[in-house]
Formats: C-alpha cells, structure tokens, sequence
C-alpha cells in the first residue's frame, strides 16, 4: 500500500498543483477549476500560503530537492507581504480586506508559524526561523489568556484582544469564546517549531496545549468539544469527526516533539478519538469518514470531505504503526480504497472536495480555493507512506 500512497502523491497531488501554483509575481495562486485551469484570484490568504509554503518543505525534506525552491517562494511572501514588520503578528490577506477587517487571528499565526518552521528546518533558515518565533511572541502578549491559559482567537493590530464583539470572527467562532480547531493547529504549529526552537517558553506553552485535548477538551465517550467559553466551560455543539481524527495523529506529533513518544494518555485518547468516529461516523460499507454527528451519536452530515478522509486516512496509518492492531491497517486499507475510487479525480488529478455516498462530486468541484491547499491531503500521503514504508 505505501508504494501505491507514494506514487499517488506526486502523480495525482503534487503534479497538479506544482508549478501552475507559483505566481512569479509573488506567492502561490490560490484558485483552480475543475479541470486545473486558472480562476481569478484577487489577494493571498494567509492560512492557503502557509499551508502551500509547508508542504513544499516538507516534500523537500523528504528528498526531493526541486521543491526547496517552491518553499523559499513561499517564505519570502510571508515574511514580505503579510507579516507587521513591527508586531509581528501575521495579517489575514496580503492587504487588509473589508469583510474581515483589519484584525489578526490566532489561526492564521498557527499555520504561519507551522509553514516557516517547517521551511527554517528545510531550507537552514535563520529568516524564516526568526518570522515563526516573532509570531509566538505576539501570540503570547495578544492572544494568550493569563488567568485560564489557552488563546483567545482574535486581537487589534496594535495587539488588543478582542473579547466582546458582536458576530464572529474569521473562521467563525464568536468573539470571546475559544475553539478546538484553532488550539489543534497552535498544537500542530507549536512542535514543529519547537523541533527547530527548544525554547523553554515554547515547551510550555505545547505542554499546555497537549493537556487541553487530554483533559480540558476531553469527552470521555470518545470525542472533543469544538467550543467554550474562556473559563474552558463547553458549548453544546456538533462532533466533528474530521477534526477529531485529526487531532489524534496531532496529539502523538506533539507528544513525540515533546520526547514523551511512549505519553500512555495521549495514545490512549488518539485511540478512543479514532475508535469512536470508527464506531459513529464511519461508513462500514463503502469506507470514508462522514463529515459531522450529534454527542449522542447521529450523523449530521454523511458529505465525504477530502480533508476529512486525509485525516482519517493519516489517524490510521499513525495507529496501525504505533499499535500493530489489524483492526487499524483493515480501516486503513479500506479508507485508501475509498480515496482511490472516489475522492481522488482520475481524469484531472487533485482530489474532488466533496463527495456523496456513491462518490459523485458535489458543487462545482473546485480545486484549489482559500481552504483547499495541498496540505491536508499532501501530509496524508506523504505521511502515511513514510509510516507503512
């Protein structure tokens, strides 16, 4: 099967998206049709270029070299274009947009962070190294909360938490409140840097970051909350089995950066994280992870959604390595023949974004947007062929 993961990344992936992605005038272009050809795309978002910038290191690193360069064109427009050259803090888009004003997210500084450490490790660069640790400067004076720990999501520029704001931020989570999906990518973006950082402050901050998913994030039936108040007091909300799986190969990735690989509570909550979207939000027959369910177990939304079946691909290709356990490589080998057969394009290559329970795509089937990179499937099947090789 890894042979088959790896000749899927390059031939279906990466091929596609590399280079019809780099802009000569300056980062990667963001939007793609159907067919791969070009749509029109007005700015660069923060969250896509970190994410392009990353698994251009990360390719790069695994040997093959050609990619070096693609990833130092991604540094060079975070460091350029988005990052305050006073703060810091990295902005939404290359220029302040009006529907998301001018204020500065804790998730974009996530994958900020996550895209330059990666590259500072790749490419030896003390650059993009110092552009990642001035980025968790300003996340500890802007966004972190001093008397409940966490991180709130939104700040001013000049580096005011925003707490009281009607309506919600740019990835939607009303103001004041913290989410799992930007403490998972801090927890993901804080171990790769510290992989390269060693900084004690940073080894605290992703000590604390590992205990939120153990225990304050935690529901013992086998899933995570998505939202709470600032005390950590949970909202009532959806499970969202993507995030979920996601979280448990992240949590092992932390814990590994963290030298504490044989970390008996975080195996044994990736465990019950998988086995639980196993057991309530996996499709038995045909094979892929449904998209979302209710605490008490009903699906919400049966759409497969490529970033969830490339989670939940990587979920279990990490436990079938960590554990031995059958159960996971038979999982494994059916959620990749659901990906072959459906969620991968046999005509155009790239992965469809959506698909029903037959595997027909849904909408208009784009390829590349703001929130769809290369990144999510890219680290899936690199990933997961270095795990089985």
């Amino acid at each position: 099967m890894h042979r088959e993961i790896e000749t899927s990344l390059y031939r279906d992936l990466l091929s596609p998206w590399f280079p019809a992605c780099v802009d000569p005038s300056g980062g990667f272009h963001q939007r793609f049709a159907a067919d791969w050809s070009r749509l029109e795309d007005e700015s660069r978002f923060i969250v896509f270029q970190s994410r392009m910038t990353w698994i251009a290191a990360a390719v790069a690193e695994a040997g093959h070299r050609e990619f070096a360069h693609y990833a130092q064109h991604g540094v060079r427009i975070l460091l350029d274009e988005m990052q305050d050259r006073e703060t810091g803090a990295f902005r939404w888009f290359t220029r302040d947009d009006a529907k998301e004003g001018d204020e500065r997210h804790a998730y974009g500084q996530s994958f900020a962070i996550y895209g330059l450490a990666a590259a500072a490790r790749t490419l030896e660069s003390e650059e993009a190294l110092e552009g990642a640790k001035r980025a968790f400067a300003w996340l500890e004076r802007a966004h972190y909360d001093p008397v409940h720990g966490g991180y709130f999501e939104a700040a001013t520029p000049e580096g005011e938490t925003i707490r009281t704001k009607e309506g919600v931020d740019g990835i939607g989570t009303p103001y004041g409140q913290k989410s799992q999906n930007t403490h998972l990518h801090l927890l993901e973006a804080f171990a790769e840097l510290y992989r390269v950082w060693p900084d004690p402050q940073l080894r605290r901050r992703l000590e604390e970051l590992l205990r939120t998913f153990n225990e304050r994030l935690w529901v013992e039936e086998g899933w995570l909350h998505g939202f709470v108040e600032a005390d950590w007091t949970p909202i009532p909300g959806m499970v969202s089995h993507g995030h979920d799986v996601e979280a448990a190969h992240l949590m092992l990735d932390a814990a590994d950066a963290l030298g504490r690989r044989d970390d008996a509570t975080t195996l044994d909550r990736a465990i019950r994280l998988v086995d639980y979207a196993l057991r309530v939000g996996w499709d038995e027959e045909g094979g892929g992870f449904f998209y979302a369910g209710t605490p008490e177990g009903e699906l919400l939304d049966r759409t497969k959604n490529w970033w969830v079946q490339a989670e939940g691909l990587l979920a279990l290709a990490t436990l079938a390595h960590r554990t031995g356990e059958a159960r996971y490589r038979e999982a494994l080998q059916k959620q990749w023949d659901w990906i072959k057969a459906h969620q991968i394009d046999e005509t155009y290559g790239g992965w469809h974004e959506s698909v029903d329970l037959l595997g027909e795509p849904l909408g208009l089937d784009i390829k590349g947007h703001t929130w769809k990179a290369a990144y999510h499937d890219g680290r899936a099947l690199l990933y997961s062929a270095r795990l089985l090789a």
